[in-house]
């Protein structure tokens, strides 16, 4: 009965439901894209779910992240999504993995499909260095202000994520532009959408998905595999343990990260959000000190500067 209305839809029916039930998705990064997408495949009936996420949920996160309560304020992503999910449905498996996923524990992505929900190039990269040496199936999906992308990357498809982005930093983020809650919601349902197609042997989209929701824009784009592509030649330098440039100052709580990123661009994007106090060759945002080349973060952990780097900053 739970599934009834899904396996009358001719594109699902019984067996493929079966097939939905014995499959195993891990999605990274539980925001307002990926707690969604948990959400609507744990309602679909995937069998096993696991959940990664190195931050916790803050009050501003409400305003998308539907999967969250005030109740869950301070708590784990992966944590808070887990619990919300036993609640929607407890026939499935869920495990939660609240981490900072990198080279060392990549090992966790082993699965049936790799939902990437991040807010971060870094950890893009990394899914992507995995997916292609292992072979297995990914789906991008990326929301700021109105706008969002969302594409796969299959192991039969010549194109991987290397061959069309790069690592640049400094990019917009939710933080700095802000995001509108429909946009993640938006992205989510043709992410699951195709999760599903994959899941049960359906072909699913070779193109990227470009998609404005205040413009009511849509744009299906074709894309090449590049024949320079390093990664596609089996250079997997992110699983190989290439690192964010992260140093911890003597005593506890100050952590630096050098960047790449347009300071004084920043600079106007923060002090529109926010109250910042300038010192010529810096200027402190929040518990940031933000310089042109690298910025200092006060923080009470490795994970928990990341974190702020990456909503602040970008990638």
């Amino acid at each position: 009965m739970r599934y009834s209305r899904q396996t009358i839809l001719k594109e699902i029916g019984e067996e493929n439901q079966k097939k939905l039930l014995a499959s195993k998705v891990v999605i990274v990064g539980l925001g307002a894209t990926g707690s969604s997408s948990a959400e609507m495949l744990a309602r679909a009936g995937v069998g096993t779910l696991i959940l990664i996420d190195r931050d916790v949920v803050e009050l501003s996160n409400l305003q998308r992240q539907s999967l969250f309560s005030e109740s869950d304020i301070g708590k784990p992503k992966a944590v808070a999504a887990r619990d919300a999910i036993h609640s929607i449905n407890n026939e499935i498996k869920v495990d939660a993995y609240p981490i900072d996923l990198s080279d060392e524990n990549s090992n966790i992505l082993e699965a049936d499909l790799i939902l990437d929900c991040t807010d971060n190039l870094f950890t893009r990269f990394l899914i992507n260095d995995y997916c292609k040496k292992n072979k297995k199936p990914w789906i991008y999906a990326a929301v700021v202000g109105t706008k969002g992308m969302t594409m796969n990357f299959l192991p039969a498809h010549k194109v991987c994520f290397n061959c069309i982005f790069k690592m640049v930093e400094g990019l917009d983020t939710c933080s700095t532009v802000g995001i509108l809650n429909t946009a993640p919601s938006a992205i989510s349902a043709f992410q699951v959408t195709e999760a599903l197609k994959i899941l049960t042997g359906q072909k699913p989209s070779k193109d990227l998905i470009h998609m404005d929701l205040w413009k009511q824009t849509f744009e299906k784009i074709k894309v090449a595999a590049d024949k320079k592509c390093t990664v596609c030649k089996g250079n997997y330098e992110y699983l190989l343990g290439k690192k964010q440039e992260i140093i911890k100052f003597c005593g506890s709580g100050t952590y630096q990260i050098k960047g790449k990123f347009d300071y004084e661009e920043l600079k106007r994007k923060l002090s529109k959000v926010g109250k910042i106090q300038d010192a010529g060759v810096c200027f402190r945002f929040s518990a940031m000190t933000i310089f042109p080349d690298r910025v200092i973060i006060k923080a009470e952990t490795e994970e928990e500067a990341k974190v702020m780097y990456s909503q602040v900053v970008g990638n």
